[in-house]
């Protein structure tokens, strides 16, 4: 009995590392088979926008696209839905953001505009001040990393259509909204003022961030990704968890269907939340495509 005692733990211990092990793979793209799936589908992790000279689409993920019939997005990229973001990404009533981080931040924030993202007085008075403050703290990230920039989204799907691939979506654009929205502008107000403290530094994280992000290394693209908004909780939970718990039923309706490209944000891949674990926990394969 003490013999089989020790066996079965060390059953289950080398079960755990095992788990921990695939979890803790560093690769993009990953295989979704098994639990019924006549083929394989694909998981490929992004990122919203990257320099173009740290563009990365490997052969892997080139192959595994070719075997596909659909590629899926977090959300759909037509008119309705810029225009829907655009409308969202504003404060209300032409409000001003000196409104919500009080004069010494403004004239911080501004100087940040002006002088270091080249951005014009006139423009950021008509246009940036009246961004809602998380929107700003994104912006001016990808402001800093210059003109030359590449969205994931929009160089795959426009390879896609010319494949002839199917496209669509996991969730609508107002989900994706309803879910942003529920960090309280109290919340994004200290993100934002923590970005215009930490200005330079935020750049340099998410330039490791991208580093991070070509070695596939998911859990700490995850906590570089959350840096400007301080790790928030509440955001973690709506934006990030709830949003892939959401998907994982139109995951598998579309790979029951047709093979299918999954491209998904690389903060909603990794750790226990994420979307891999997931699909593992409704006895999916999930296995990293070396």
């Amino acid at each position: 009995m003490k013999i089989a005692k020790i066996l079965t733990t060390a059953a289950l211990l080398l079960s755990a590392l095992t788990i921990k092990a695939q979890t803790d793979t560093n690769a993009l793209l990953w295989e979704i088979s098994g639990n019924g799936l006549e083929e394989p589908s694909y998981l490929f992790g992004i990122l919203k926008f990257i320099p173009a000279d740290k563009y990365y689409f490997p052969e892997n993920a080139e192959a595994a696209l070719k075997k596909c019939k659909v590629v899926a997005t977090e959300t759909g990229l037509d008119h309705h839905s810029r225009h829907e973001m655009n409308k969202a990404a504003h404060l209300e009533h032409h409000q001003s953001i000196d409104e919500f981080i009080g004069e010494d931040y403004y004239k911080s924030l501004k100087s940040i505009f002006t002088t270091k993202l080249n951005v014009s007085d006139f423009k950021f008075n008509m246009v940036y001040s009246k961004f809602k403050p998380v929107m700003l703290s994104t912006t001016m990230t990808r402001l800093a990393l210059g003109e030359n920039i590449k969205f994931y989204e929009l160089e795959l799907t426009s390879k896609a259509h010319s494949m002839g691939l199917v496209t669509v979506s996991l969730e609508s654009i107002e989900k994706e909204i309803t879910m942003l929205e529920k960090m309280t502008l109290e919340s994004q107000t200290n993100a934002l003022k923590h970005s215009i403290d930490n200005f330079d530094e935020q750049v340099a994280d998410y330039k490791k961030l991208v580093d991070f992000y070509k070695d596939g290394n998911l859990h700490q693209s995850l906590e570089y990704t959350l840096h400007p908004i301080e790790n928030d909780e509440k955001f973690v939970e709506h934006f990030i968890n709830e949003r892939n718990a959401a998907w994982i039923p139109k995951i598998e309706s579309y790979s029951k269907q047709a093979p299918t490209f999954y491209l998904l944000g690389v903060s909603h891949l990794a750790d226990e939340h994420g979307v891999i674990a997931k699909l593992r926990n409704q006895g999916y394969t999930v296995k990293a495509v070396q």
